[in-house]
């Protein structure tokens, strides 16, 4: 937020904030039912890895586990939606966004969308922080790619404590998109905890897609707003233990009616650790359609021609071929097969929690997966095959 106040308090790009905020009002009271726009847009990505020790040169896989993150989470296909409580469950939103590493560089090269720069530090005690020194060379970090073709997103080693930040829609086209620290980046290589799942830069796209945190940056009910009915209020961030049943304001918007939910500690746009976020809402999905109508960027992103690797963008049709049963069952899952994809499919198995617990390869065809080790529950299986992903849910008796 110290990132959006100075945005808000520059002569030029505090005006333009506001008018962009305006006009994307305007769009949602004239678009009442965005939320449930079922068509899905792609965002070309380039990923800046600013670095000054090999530790902090993370590797492509660690970049494509983020981008993965962001289009199951996005998508709603994350494994973890299992955890969303019933009384969210309807209003659980699938973005409709899809975000892929670029094909093509400004010059017209071919790139596998990923920038590499050693640096000295950035102007913090060495360290880079919340005011943009890594989007210049001049600074110690890289000049963005032209913000209206992609979708720029830095890793670097920001101040300790510092995750992440992001751009809000209407700032500086020199310096628009997200900042994320080495290792809170994607889930594999130098990830560290609670940061292990990829849900910073999940929270920060949200941000630069016009999402505020869903308590409004205040410390009471009353005040603090994040334009958004179907959020419940609440009067503070997530403490990150996912209390599932804090309720911090009895006073709600009309949109809930008599009903009085507790906090969404799930939300994306809380500050709930990784292992307990799992949805964005369709109020959410609306005001960020709002800004991808309304931002002069943002619209020129989505007619981008930079191309597309489309790593990690999923795809649910993969489900209707695949049958699992018993289920319930007492550990032992049939698999019938009656597509027709080629190569090796991998399951993998999720807990209730999120936390992968077992993984299975196997070829084209029937097969059976033992289970009989795990605990009775609620359990997600993945599904994969090239690009391609679907989940089927199954309760282990």
């Amino acid at each position: 937020m110290q990132a959006y106040q100075q945005q808000l308090q520059h002569p030029v790009h505090g005006r333009n904030t506001a008018a962009v905020q305006a006009a994307a009002n305007q769009w949602l009271a004239n678009n009442p039912n965005a939320g449930n726009n079922r068509s899905v847009i792609t965002i070309p990505v380039v990923v800046h890895v600013v670095y000054r020790n090999a530790t902090q040169n993370i590797t492509d896989q660690q970049v494509y586990s983020q981008i993965a993150v962001l289009n199951q989470d996005f998508r709603r296909l994350n494994a973890d939606t299992v955890n969303t409580p019933a009384v969210f469950d309807t209003i659980a939103a699938d973005m409709g966004i899809e975000f892929c590493l670029a094909t093509t560089d400004p010059n017209g090269n071919p790139t596998n969308g990923i920038t590499r720069t050693s640096t000295t530090g950035g102007q913090l005690f060495g360290f880079f922080g919340p005011f943009d020194d890594v989007k210049a060379s001049s600074t110690g970090g890289i000049d963005p790619w032209p913000t209206d073709k992609y979708f720029n997103i830095w890793v670097c080693e920001l101040f300790p404590g510092l995750l992440g930040y992001a751009q809000f829609p209407g700032g500086d086209p020199m310096t628009d998109g997200v900042v994320i620290t080495y290792n809170a980046f994607g889930t594999i290589g130098t990830v560290q905890a609670p940061a292990l799942l990829g849900r910073t830069t999940t929270h920060e796209v949200g941000h630069w897609l016009g999402l505020y945190h869903i308590w409004g940056d205040d410390q009471d009910c009353t005040t603090g707003i994040d334009s958004i009915p179907d959020t419940p209020n609440a009067a503070a961030a997530s403490q990150s233990d996912c209390n599932v049943t804090l309720n911090s304001c009895s006073n709600e918007d009309p949109y809930w009616g008599t009903v009085d939910p507790p906090d969404m500690v799930q939300n994306y746009m809380d500050y709930s650790n990784d292992s307990c976020m799992n949805m964005f809402t369709l109020g959410q999905k609306a005001r960020a359609y709002s800004f991808l109508a309304t931002d002069t960027l943002r619209i020129a992103l989505l007619n981008s021609n930079v191309g597309c690797n489309p790593l990690g963008i999923v795809n649910t049709t993969i489900d209707k071929y695949f049958s699992f049963y018993p289920n319930p069952s007492d550990g032992m899952i049939n698999v019938s097969y009656f597509g027709n994809l080629s190569g090796t499919i991998q399951y993998d198995v999720y807990s209730i929690t999120g936390q992968w617990v077992k993984g299975f390869t196997a070829g084209p065809g029937n097969t059976q997966l033992n289970l009989e080790d795990l605990q009775p529950g609620v359990y997600t299986i993945r599904i994969t095959n090239n690009n391609e992903s679907g989940v089927q849910r199954i309760v282990i008796q």
